[in-house]
């Protein structure tokens, strides 16, 4: 808190980019974020005073509910506490380095590998070598990397997947530094020439680059991840926390060298290998713009597979190998790590906590507290205002609500990844490369895949008719609880418009309609949610008079 003190009173000695011009916004947020949690405690400590122990199996898992979102925001709040960012130029180049270039690849479409492959051999900085790291030692692959005079490399017997792959052609060449690039993702010619600057500190360990995607219009699956990379790794960045995505990163081989080489104790190498960089005391610089360009799923099962597995990499470090356990790291570089499991438990375990409580409130008409609706609202409404003005100048320029809806809907993919994450404790589960193209005849439609999502809408869209046409508990605790069905629809609507609606590319011009039918979807769901609170409103008044 000290250094906030300082930047609150203009002591502060502002030397990084765009620090000062921030100021203003970061401080509003850290400011609201303080009070949404001593307010948000408040009103945990008299929601526990209030539960309703008649009904101990609805209220109680409710409460635990409402803690963990507690305990989420201030997690979060914490992780985007001080946000660092970079000059777009990066650093100048003192001393030129040797750099050696990976793309690792495992059976990838032969256009999207001649793409990347092409691009980084066109990359302008020298010395550099590109090696290509094929570990299904395909003739076609073979021959392309020939062809554009790139180093091709095989392994006899492929183990470990990627990370594997990655130690096989670590251990096969010589560079000072070694840039990784997915497949899929084609790298900026001048990637290099913007990173390897920053390797003149010799503390640095690794550079990781915003990742920017070809999505679809709007994009539906928020495949940018535009908090993640515009916000939270800023923040770690901020807390020398920020970790490598596993492409358009650039490392050091003498600090890989101190570790081992790539970690091969998780699915993926990336996050696991920046904690033990950063446990043998290494730094890390988070590059907050892009210099690649990939391709991302573009159909549901794409994401679940692909979200699943980053939630099963991040459960297993949190379950199994939990950073605040690793000697080594600053308390700060722990809760950072620790965030990245605790954001799917969340999710997974205890927001469907918060969609199911308000249908079962209304079909029984039992509530969780034991207080009026009246008293409640006076406790949880600030609570909600802060929290939501705090998220909204946390997040500042980015929207989150959009990222809200994804994470939210994915609990049922983050809740097998939990499972699976128990249950490989030891030994890895298999790791399959995740299909970046949208596929039109699948064997399974994407409903079937919604099939959790679409109870919950279906259950909260009874609960809410049963509300209003059936007078079977008083009007306020009827509408409040409509409210929030209406809310938990909208919650979910994201990810099921996203699968359900066909996607427009930008090469197919512009939507022939003013407003999409997703788009008419939420905001009917919006104005119903506002019109429940509305009458809220208006009983609780008459009842005033």
């Amino acid at each position: 808190m000290k250094g906030f003190f300082k930047d609150l009173f203009k002591r502060r000695l502002y030397q990084r980019y765009q620090e000062k011009e921030d100021r203003r916004r970061r401080l509003t947020g850290q400011l609201l974020s303080i009070i949404a949690i001593i307010v948000g405690a408040f009103y945990l400590f008299w929601h526990f005073r209030h539960i309703n122990w008649s009904i101990w199996y609805i209220s109680v898992p409710f409460f635990i509910a409402e803690s963990m979102g507690w305990v989420l925001f201030a997690s979060f709040s914490l992780v985007s506490w001080y946000p660092r960012r970079h000059m777009p130029e990066g650093v100048s180049i003192e001393k030129p380095f040797t750099v050696d270039v990976f793309v690792p690849t495992c059976g990838e479409p032969l256009d999207i590998l001649r793409q990347t492959l092409t691009a980084a051999a066109a990359i302008t900085y020298e010395p550099k070598t590109v090696y290509v790291l094929d570990d299904k030692a395909s003739p076609q692959v073979a021959a392309l990397a020939a062809e554009l005079g790139l180093q091709y490399l095989a392994r006899p017997e492929p183990r470990d997947a990627k990370a594997g792959n990655l130690n096989y052609g670590f251990a096969h060449s010589q560079g000072e530094l070694i840039l990784t690039m997915d497949a899929d993702q084609v790298p900026h010619p001048r990637i290099l020439e913007r990173l390897v600057g920053y390797f003149k500190i010799p503390t640095i360990g690794f550079v990781q680059t915003k990742q920017n995607f070809i999505v679809p219009k709007g994009d539906p699956f928020g495949n940018t991840d535009k908090v993640f990379y515009n916000v939270m790794q800023c923040g770690k960045d901020g807390d020398n926390a920020a970790f490598s995505c596993g492409s358009g990163v650039i490392y050091r081989r003498r600090a890989l060298e101190e570790i081992g080489g790539f970690s091969t104790w998780n699915v993926v190498e990336d996050v696991h290998t920046s904690m033990l960089l950063h446990q043998r005391g290494w730094r890390s610089v988070y590059y907050n713009y892009p210099l690649s360009l990939g391709t991302a799923p573009a159909d549901i099962w794409g994401v679940y597979r692909q979200r699943g597995q980053w939630a099963l990499d991040s459960l297993r470090l949190f379950f199994w190998d939990n950073p605040f356990f690793r000697r080594g790291l600053a308390f700060r570089q722990r809760m950072q790590y620790a965030n990245l499991g605790f954001v799917y438990l969340v999710s997974a375990w205890f927001m469907p906590i918060f969609f199911l409580v308000p249908i079962v409130s209304i079909l029984t008409s039992k509530a969780v507290l034991t207080a009026s609706v009246p008293t409640y609202i006076v406790h949880r409404l600030p609570y909600f205002i802060v929290m939501a003005l705090a998220y909204e100048l946390l997040n500042y320029p980015t929207p989150y609500l959009h990222a809200y809806q994804m994470w939210t809907g994915l609990f049922p993919v983050f809740m097998m990844s939990t499972i699976r994450a128990l249950m490989f404790r030891k030994d890895k589960p298999p790791y399959t490369v995740t299909s970046k193209k949208q596929v039109t005849t699948l064997k399974k439609p994407a409903i079937i895949g919604l099939a959790a999502q679409l109870a919950i809408i279906g259950a909260s869209a009874w609960a809410i008719i049963y509300g209003v046409f059936y007078d079977t508990a008083p009007l306020d605790f009827r509408m409040l609880n409509c409210a929030w069905s209406t809310w938990s629809i909208w919650t979910l609507s994201g990810i099921c418009i996203a699968a359900l609606f066909r996607v427009r590319w930008a090469e197919e011009g512009p939507e022939p309609e003013k407003f999409s039918p997703g788009q008419i979807i939420q905001n009917v769901l919006a104005l119903t949610f506002f019109l429940f609170l509305f009458i809220l409103c208006a009983v609780m008044l008459l009842s005033i008079r």
